[in-house]
Parts: structure tokens; sequence; C-alpha cells
């Protein structure tokens, strides 16, 4: 029998809309140290740094990006994101255009889009649970999964290919148009989020947001 999350049509938009954000981020991955390397002629040095200010997002603010977006809306936060990468990446093109793109750009806009990926890919796993069935999460969980594991795996080599193509600007232009088309999609989701929590001024003294994250790092130690 199909599998019924196929014919689901908000599953089908956030998968849809991660899949594309997933290849976008390794596309930038790749082109964003590229045009380090062949516009700017960076050292090594250089182009390691900038990878380096890519993945520092993730370590500094993964654990409080899970506790902060339980406590608020998922989709608009994914909206967001995308439109937020989106428009630092477009910026490189435009740079590139007007003037030429510096090594300081590249970074910002590095870092900028690594932290709105740190964003995205919290809320995007957490607001599966109010768009389909409890007994469907592992389904949906295990699709949204794979569709990551094969953009980690085949979205350099897909991103290289455009660079060769198109050259790595162009490349920058059709991430960050991707990241647009997901943005569509996310907020083109019908289903309602269940209302967000709120709590009292007293208790949320008490369950800030570093209590929240060693809470969450305890019950992942326990399991």
């Amino acid at each position: 029998m199909r599998n019924p999350l196929y014919r689901h049509a908000d599953f089908r938009r956030l998968w849809a809309g991660q899949t594309i954000s997933q290849f976008g981020s390794q596309v930038s991955n790749l082109a964003l140290p590229l045009i380090a390397v062949l516009a700017l002629k960076a050292s090594a040095f250089k182009v390691s740094a900038l990878g380096a200010v890519e993945l520092l997002p993730w370590l500094l603010f993964a654990l409080p990006a899970g506790a902060w977006i339980d406590r608020v809306a998922r989709r608009p936060v994914l909206v967001a994101a995308d439109a937020g990468r989106a428009l630092a990446l477009g910026s490189l093109p435009i740079a590139a255009a007007v003037a030429h793109v510096t090594y300081a750009q590249l970074c910002v806009v590095g870092f900028a889009t690594g932290v709105l990926t740190v964003f995205f890919d919290v809320a995007y796993q957490s607001i599966l649970p109010a768009i389909v069935e409890r007994d469907q999460l592992a389904d949906g969980n295990a699709k949204l999964e794979i569709s990551r594991s094969i953009a980690q795996t085949a979205g350099p080599g897909i991103g290289g290919l455009l660079v060769q193509l198109i050259g790595a600007a162009s490349a920058i232009t059709a991430d960050a148009a991707s990241f647009v088309g997901c943005a569509f999609l996310i907020r083109s989701i019908r289903a309602e989020e269940p209302p967000v929590e709120r709590a009292d001024q007293n208790t949320t003294r008490v369950r800030a947001l570093l209590g929240e994250i060693r809470e969450g790092l305890s019950y992942v130690l326990r399991h």
C-alpha cells in the first residue's frame, strides 16, 4: 500500500522545503570558499578560517536555539531563516556586480547563514508533530533524515557542478533563489501549530534557558 505521507499535502511541503534547504546549505558551504580562492586569491589559512566561521554558530547557538524554539511558533522561524539566508547570500552577487566581494563580507555571510541554518534545522524537526499524526512521526522523521543524508552526500558534488557550469557567483544566486522557494513552501503549510504555553514570570525565572538546556542534556545522557 502506498505510504499515506506521500499524500499528505502539508508534509510534502515541509519535506520539499527541507530538502531544498539542505541542498542549498551544501551548495553554499562549497561556493563560499571557492569564491575566496578563485576571486580573492585567499590563502589556505583564510579559507580554513572561513570554514570555521561557518561552523561556529553550531557551537554557539545550537543548544540555546533548541530551548528558545520550544517557546515560539516554529513556522515563522523556518520562513524567517530561509528569507534571511536568501538575503545574506544574495548580497554576494550584488556586491560582485556593483563593486567587489571582500573577505570580510564572505565571513559575515558565512556566519549569518550558519546561524540561520542552526535555527532552521532545529525548528523543522520540532514542527513535524504539529503536521502529522503521532503514529506517523517515525516515518516522517525517517524521510526528513533521508533527505538530509542525501543532501550531505550529493550536495557538494552538485554544488561543484554548478560552480563549474555557471560560476561561483551564479551558483550563490541560484542558492539564494532556492531559499526563497523553500520559504514559500513552508509558508503555504496549512496545519495550525498548537498554542505555545506561556509561563508566568516566576516560572520563567525558574525555568530559564540555561536550566532548560541542562535538562535537555541530562535527558540525552540518560537515554
